[in-house]
């Protein structure tokens, strides 16, 4: 999981200068854009042209990995941004993509029909060719946490078809009009990777929102769409539970930054032990 927490104006304001270096013109901030931690994000203009600027910490690649991807994106239409340059300045790399409609989700989202816009949305993606992205299967690591072992027993059992997956597909990752599901944001971590990666790690988010059957209604979705039966969702499920288990309390910020300030580290825990105990009986 991973998005933008608000920054500085200080901060915001550097973005602004990368992003203007990179096009070769002035930009204008308007907000800096929330819903996690991962870059620094800012929404800003180009005269009518409105513009987001992402930049990452020195060293990190996110920046080079998001550009590699969003070329092979326009079948996706509006629900992907266009890249329109990148680079590193000052040693702090940076992205500037055209902006999308919409926003972070709303508060009251329903999360019923939202489920469904995000099982169209997934199905989609899932469609396109993932030849040349990293390829990564997923497999447990041994120091995985207490679900480790429960991770390893499944592993023999899942799908390792590879089709072209986000990587990070949740709902702060999604960007929303009114109720509406307008396009999908933060491609960095775009694969080659089995299907059951973003299908149970989106499952994951909606169960920690509160919403288990939202979960389930979203693969009913996901499978009408994709013409594909998730078979081995359940090894997903467990897969998923076993990544997040070790650092879920560090994703209070991500679930306050998209309006969830209920969803505390405390009710984050309670809510995934509860999954998590659903998984293993």
């Amino acid at each position: 999981m991973a998005a933008t927490t608000q920054q500085d104006p200080a901060t915001a304001q550097t973005a602004v200068d990368h992003g203007s270096a990179l096009l070769g013109r002035p930009l204008h901030s308007v907000r800096v854009l929330t819903g996690g931690q991962h870059a620094r994000t800012v929404l800003a203009v180009d005269g009518e042209q409105r513009v987001v600027v992402r930049t990452f910490p020195p060293g990190d690649d996110a920046v080079a990995r998001e550009a590699s991807v969003l070329g092979r994106l326009s079948p996706l239409g509006e629900l992907a941004p266009r890249l329109l340059a990148h680079g590193t300045i000052a040693g702090v790399p940076t992205i500037v993509t055209s902006a999308l409609t919409g926003t972070v989700p709303s508060a009251t989202l329903d999360l019923d029909a939202a489920a469904e816009q995000l099982g169209v949305a997934l199905a989609r993606v899932h469609g396109l060719d993932p030849a040349g992205l990293p390829d990564d299967g997923r497999e447990p690591k041994r120091t995985a946490g207490r679900l480790g072992g429960a991770a390893r027993l499944v592993w023999p059992t899942t799908d390792q078809t590879r089709v072209l997956t986000h990587g990070d597909f949740w709902s702060g990752n999604a960007v929303w009009h009114d109720d509406r599901l307008t396009g999908i944001v933060d491609w960095s971590g775009a694969m080659a990777a089995p299907r059951g990666v973003d299908v149970a790690w989106c499952r994951q988010d909606l169960v920690l929102l509160g919403a288990p059957a939202a979960a389930d209604r979203f693969l009913v979705t996901y499978e009408r769409e994709s013409g594909v039966r998730v078979h081995d969702v359940h090894a997903w499920d467990v897969l998923a539970a076993a990544r997040a288990d070790p650092y879920l309390e560090s994703w209070e910020p991500n679930y306050t930054g998209i309006g969830r300030a209920e969803v505390t580290a405390r009710v984050i825990r309670q809510r995934f032990d509860a999954w998590a105990r659903r998984l293993l009986s």
